[in-house]
């Protein structure tokens, strides 16, 4: 058996390793805590994204949503008025927007631009002819028929710096005529 030689400076190098080992690890666990910070972050970034995304389609849909009741609503004012008198629907000139305010307790037609909110509603009577052999509604010829009218309802809002109208139409006819 040959003698081992224990060199003291071998047990200083041991050491130093040992340091340098244990310097090294706690860098490395610095890094480990970076990259997890960062990759959480990126998450929650993108979170945030589309909780943003989420908010604006919510808003814009509020508008579409609320521009949808205002223009039932034009129809239904429509239907007051005929339901009231057919008068007051037979005397609305052809082609001309209308406003509908509620007003002491009733609807009223009016000329003048209303606004319910930040949406102008406009209501416009347009006159109806039927062949004069089926009384079939048609959109030319035809003779005019004093006891039915064309309501369109139309909405009108600014949504993103663009101008946004919905519309729908109905018929309304005059369901006292004799």
């Amino acid at each position: 058996m040959t003698p081992q030689v224990r060199a003291p400076y071998l047990s200083q190098e041991v050491a130093s390793l040992k340091q340098i080992d244990m310097k090294s690890s706690k860098g490395i666990t610095l890094v480990e805590v970076l990259i997890a910070s960062a990759i959480i972050s990126v998450f929650i970034v993108a979170l945030l994204s589309v909780h943003t995304l989420y908010l604006r389609s919510a808003l814009k849909n509020s508008s579409s949503i609320q521009a949808s009741y205002l223009i039932e609503e034009g129809i239904e004012a429509a239907r007051f008025l005929r339901d009231s008198a057919w008068v007051n629907i037979s005397s609305l000139t052809p082609g001309t927007d209308y406003g509908m305010a509620f007003y002491n307790g009733t609807w009223q037609a009016s000329t003048t631009a209303l606004y319910v909110d930040s949406f102008l509603r406009t209501v416009t009577v347009s006159a109806v002819s039927r062949d004069s052999t089926s009384r079939d509604i048609v959109t030319s010829g035809g003779v005019n028929d004093p006891n039915t009218r064309k309501i369109t309802s139309s909405v009108s809002w600014v949504s993103n710096g663009a101008t946004t109208t919905r519309s729908i139409s109905t018929y309304l006819t005059n369901i006292y005529a004799e």
